[in-house]
């Protein structure tokens, strides 16, 4: 029998990709984190993010095809335990069925099978049609991903070549920010769509609900002016999903700005095709995501889903009155388990394509993967700029993770400052400009007010 695959880690962020941390605990223990892998709740508390820690195990399903017992008897994986509740229920229907057309009671048995026979032409179309729609999208999401993980890769790696000569502190900070805005960016993106997945019942509650509460008590302090300007430049209700899909997008914007700012670093501009194509990976990060939010919110039609769903159990459920016709138990017990088992079976499998992040055994390790991104642009900073600088970004991305996820990331900096400053403003904090930019800001302020 074939087993799950596991990848034994200790890295510190292995136990953060999906932990929702908060405030309260962040004042304790250096940090701590409360995941949710395969209905179980594991609750982590850390000290010192050096040490050894509970290892995180990342879920890998492999088979060997040429290996029939394998697959046929594999349940790692396997949409044979959801399936087999359906199929039980089924059997005992059949037996039930049986039994009161023995005892003269109750004959529910069809006198023809015409009609049904035409039916499970339409439900055989119905499944086989969805099944190849939900294994499209699928490989549209994993094609997706696969273009994300590749820009971000090639970011990393142009901005060393391009800059490689140069090896000022100032060109060293500005090649280990553009990999933290790269590393920051994948990383929300993940978990935006992993919060699309696991957080569905929330998508429609308002985003902005807590922070309307706290400034209508008076309580300024916790976010920047900023912040509330944002919410009254909107032109309606925004829901989570909205503002969580937001994160990536405004991410993106913020790489860019930082890709444009090399001169204040450099000490001269990249020739216009080296900054050009910087700026194109970041352009194809973002079409990729847009094509993540086009699946996500245009999902499978639900009006096809709920009627191959109702043509489905009223077909499989009937096809005992049908057999018991013209077959004998057994023989009818034995085709309403096949049968069963393989039209429900088809139609669990499109359940799970149609949701490829989450949790469940078979949902893509979209997080595993984005962690072997960051390694890659880890090595890409310590081959340029040594192995000092890529620890110091490391530390840098490992502290972002003991925030909390993503998109809470997203919106402690929405309350910040930073997030704000506007693209005039040099980002060199030598520079004498940035100071001028802000006095600007404050003037321009005072006359909103």
């Amino acid at each position: 029998m074939g087993k799950g695959h596991f990848r034994d880690e200790s890295d510190p962020l292995l136990g953060f990709h999906s932990a929702a941390i908060a405030p309260s605990e962040r004042k304790g223990a250096l940090y701590s984190s409360t995941v949710h892998r395969n209905n179980v709740r594991i609750t982590e508390r850390f000290d010192d993010p050096d040490q050894s820690m509970n290892k995180y195990r990342v879920h890998v399903i492999s088979y060997t095809a040429g290996n029939h017992v394998q697959v046929l008897f594999q349940m790692y994986g396997s949409a044979f335990p959801q399936v087999l509740p359906f199929v039980l229920c089924n059997l005992g229907w059949t037996l039930a069925v049986q039994y009161l057309k023995a005892i003269g009671l109750l004959d529910l048995t069809f006198h023809s099978s015409v009609g049904h026979s035409f039916m499970g032409l339409l439900v055989s179309f119905l499944i086989v049609s969805r099944s190849r729609i939900s294994y499209g999208r699928f490989m549209n999401f994993r094609t997706l991903l696969a273009t994300q993980y590749r820009m971000c890769r090639q970011l990393a790696q142009f901005t060393m070549i391009y800059s490689f000569q140069t090896q000022t502190p100032e060109a060293r900070l500005w090649r280990q920010e553009v990999c933290f805005r790269t590393i920051d960016l994948l990383r929300v993106t993940m978990d935006a769509l992993l919060w699309s997945s696991n957080e569905r019942e929330k998508w429609e509650d308002e985003y902005f609900t807590v922070h309307q509460k706290d400034e209508e008590a008076g309580k300024h302090e916790s976010a920047s002016e900023h912040f509330f300007r944002f919410r009254q430049l909107s032109h309606g209700r925004r829901s989570n999903i909205d503002e969580i899909f937001r994160a990536p997008i405004t991410f993106c914007h913020l790489l860019k700005q930082t890709i444009m700012t090399h001169q204040d670093y450099l000490g001269y501009k990249l020739a216009v095709n080296e900054y050009r194509d910087l700026l194109l990976f970041v352009a194809s990060f973002q079409e990729a995501f847009h094509g993540f939010r086009v699946l996500v919110f245009t999902p499978y039609p639900f009006p096809l889903v709920q009627m191959t769903r109702a043509f489905l159990f009223f077909w499989v459920y009937t096809l005992p009155l049908v057999l018991l016709k013209e077959y004998r138990l057994w023989s009818s017990l034995l085709i309403v388990l096949l049968v069963s088992f393989g039209f429900i079976g088809i139609e669990y499998v499109s359940m799970a394509l149609d949701d490829p992040f989450g949790d469940v055994t078979n949902d893509i390790d979209e997080h595993g993967m984005a962690l072997l991104t960051y390694e890659d642009v880890y090595l890409a900073v310590y081959r340029t700029d040594g192995p000092a600088a890529a620890f110091e970004l490391r530390d840098r991305v490992l502290q972002r993770y003991k925030q909390g996820r993503g998109v809470d990331c997203y919106r402690d900096d929405m309350k910040g400052y930073d997030m704000w400053e506007p693209m005039y403003h040099p980002k060199n904090p030598s520079s004498p400009d940035r100071e001028k930019g802000k006095e600007n800001d404050l003037h321009y302020s005072q006359q909103g007010r």
